[in-house]
């Protein structure tokens, strides 16, 4: 009920800043841009699917890809549909489990895909908004630069702060394990499966330089698509804005949306995005662009893991392993 809740008022977000204004403007949108819409739905979902699969196969679990296109879409599925997007984790592991992996190895490909993830925005964001400072500042000649500037250090220090405080942290957490007696009882399970896990890591790292680079590559490949959505639509729509400046305020208010605890944002998002580029675009063009968006970014990916939802019930009702 949740998760119909929370994609309902994501579908729902856009008509409150105009329902006449989006019936009119969808009415003025070609075929063509929700084709290539979708398309760049589905060459994310390949992309991430073959960071999967890399990495898969590098650990020793052989699937075809089609396979791992199928789990992919269907871990999609759940992250959009749950709160904080917490199932997708679960599902992800658990269809790697019933595919033959270990539960160590299942941990470590859904650990390193976010992992890489979060490499990805680690990166993008900053650059992704220095690089949006020319541009911005000749749209509106009283964008705050210093703001934006101590923003970014202070963002940079808290990163290193956590970095260097690592070890204390690991440390007080190994101290507090040690008190609770269920913990205790558990310890040397968890020691084994802990070193299970860092001996995956270790291979994943260790290998060739190429599968490192296809991972950075597949995984900047599958955000950019999802992420340049917006922009591709608001150029389509006429309002020019800075690749980088979508793509950072994206980031950053779809991540805000995801803590809300409601799947798929509830709508937060939406409206948060309308605001941000409020001075830029109007309401009512807005109101067109975001249910364009919603179409590359939901209601595809949703399509799409409902027919590999379907596939895997019709495999596993004809008695098929998961492997082929």
């Amino acid at each position: 009920m949740l998760a119909i809740l929370g994609v309902a008022l994501a579908m729902g977000a856009p008509f409150i800043l105009g329902a006449h204004a989006v019936f009119a403007g969808l009415r003025n949108i070609p075929l063509q841009i929700f084709a290539v819409l979708a398309a760049s739905a589905a060459l994310s979902a390949a992309a991430k699917a073959g960071k999967l699969h890399l990495m898969q196969t590098a650990l020793g679990l052989r699937l075809r890809f089609m396979r791992t296109l199928t789990l992919t879409v269907v871990t999609d599925f759940a992250f959009l549909v749950s709160p904080l997007g917490a199932a997708g984790y679960g599902v992800n592991m658990g269809l790697l489990q019933r595919a033959g992996a270990s539960w160590a190895l299942a941990t470590t490909v859904v650990g390193a895909d976010q992992a890489l993830d979060l490499t990805f925005f680690a990166i993008a964001v900053p650059i992704s908004l220095l690089l949006a400072l020319g541009p911005l500042t000749q749209v509106t000649p009283n964008f705050p630069l210093p703001v934006v500037l101590s923003t970014l250090a202070g963002l940079a220090l808290a990163g290193l702060v956590l970095w260097f405080c690592r070890r204390p942290a690991a440390a007080a957490l190994d101290a507090a394990s040690r008190r609770i007696l269920w913990l205790r009882a558990r310890r040397a399970r968890w020691n084994r499966f802990r070193q299970s896990v860092g001996r995956q890591w270790v291979l994943l790292l260790t290998g060739p330089r190429w599968r490192l680079a296809a991972l950075l590559v597949l995984t900047t490949l599958q955000w950019l698509l999802r992420y340049s959505a917006l922009w591709f639509i608001l150029e389509e729509l006429g309002y020019r804005l800075p690749l980088g400046f979508v793509l950072a305020v994206q980031a950053v208010v779809l991540h805000a949306a995801l803590w809300t605890g409601v799947p798929a944002g509830g709508g937060g998002g939406d409206l948060a995005l309308a605001a941000a580029f409020a001075p830029w675009v109007p309401r009512a063009a807005m109101a067109t662009a975001l249910v364009l968006w919603r179409f590359a970014t939901l209601y595809c990916p949703l399509l799409l893991g409902a027919a590999g939802f379907i596939a895997l019930a019709w495999r596993r009702r004809a008695g098929l392993p998961m492997a082929q």
